[in-house]
This record gives structure tokens, sequence and C-alpha cells, in this order.
């Protein structure tokens, strides 16, 4: 074999694959969310009375803020594919994060003090946490492997970001089985679940991301 020959074929085995675009990525995303969940549903079933449900505000928050607050997020995700990209910007947050902590002092006042934790039982917390993080695994696992074909200069932070909008969109879905009304307690145990993937997301992110 020429020397040329085995340049010329190293040269292809090192050639990466062509980049996917941020609208592909966030197709396929969205797409493993919803089937991951739907599958979810589809074997444990939708809460009770789940329309009636939602037309109470404290209820209809409980899906419409992880949903709101991926859907904020997920572009800045997006945008780490380039090299450089801004991180996400705390002003972004702002309205989610002041409705969650509204709706958190709301119920702390207007909850009787005998039920303000009376949902916080050992295996509801382990159930909301665990099923969240559960459910999150193979979406990150498939966005981080596409965004792996971008060019993030910082990993960490994208897989971060990644972690945040996927575990906000599960959440969104998972409330939709989930009975736990009292915003005392799904803002805070929602809000935990979310940062386990987020940090999941910032951990596997440093290594499948890294170039």
């Amino acid at each position: 074999m020429k020397t040329e020959d085995l340049i010329s074929i190293l040269a292809a085995d090192a050639t990466p694959d062509a980049p996917l675009r941020p609208g592909q990525i966030a197709a396929a995303s969205v797409l493993a969310v919803v089937v991951v969940v739907g599958l979810f549903l589809s074997l444990i079933g939708v809460r009770p009375a789940l329309a009636q449900a939602l037309l109470r505000p404290e209820v209809a928050a409980k899906a419409i803020l992880p949903l709101l607050t991926c859907v904020l997020v997920a572009p800045v995700a997006l945008r780490q594919l380039r090299p450089g990209a801004a991180g996400l910007p705390a002003a972004r947050l702002l309205v989610p994060l002041s409705l969650a902590v509204g709706l958190w002092l709301w119920a702390f006042m207007a909850v009787p003090a005998p039920l303000r934790f009376a949902e916080w039982m050992p295996s509801a917390v382990v159930e909301c946490l665990g099923l969240i993080l559960l459910l999150s695994l193979v979406p990150l696992w498939l966005v981080l492997r596409m965004m792996g074909r971008g060019a993030s200069t910082a990993p960490a932070r994208a897989g971060a970001l990644a972690g945040l909008a996927v575990g906000c969109g599960v959440a969104a879905g998972y409330s939709l089985f989930c009975t736990k009304d009292n915003p005392i307690f799904y803002v805070t145990f929602y809000g935990a679940a979310i940062g386990l993937v987020t940090g999941l997301g910032a951990i596997a992110g440093r290594r499948v991301l890294r170039w």
C-alpha cells in the first residue's frame, strides 16, 4: 500500500459526521419526549378527571410552568452547537421562576398549616423524583448524542441546558399523571427532579460533547 493511499484512508476515517441542523435536533428531541411520556401515560394512565382538574389554575400551572421553561431554554440549548455561544440569560427564566415562587408562597398562606406538607410522604417524593428522572434518560441521551455532532466550546453548559429543557418537558408530561396538586409539593419536587436532570446533563455533556 502506498503512503498516499494510507493517508487518504486515515483522513476518510477521521472525517466527522455532518452536523445536524438545530431544527432537526429540536424536532427529534420533542418527538423523543412525546414518545417516552406518551408510552408512560398509555401504560399507567392519566389522572382521573384530568380535563376538570386542569380547569383549576394551580393544577394547570403544574404543566404550564415546566412547559414554558422548556420553550424558553430549548433555543439557548440549541445555540450551544456553535462555538462561543452565549449562556442562558437569567432574565429568560424570570417569568417562570417568579410564577413558581409566587405559587409556592400563595399555597403556603392559603393551605391550612396541618395540610401544607401533608403530601410530602417518602413514597410520593421518591415516585415524583424517580419517574421524572427515569423518563428523562432516553430523551437526554438522544439529545446529547445529536448535539455531539455540533461544536460546542462549553460542553458542560450545553449538557446542562439540554438537561434543563428535557427535564422540564418530561415534568410537564408527567404532570398529567400526578395527583399532587399542592404547589408546595410540586414546585419543590418537580424543581428538584428538573435540577437532577440538569446536573446529569452537565456531567454527561462534559464527556459526550467534548471535542
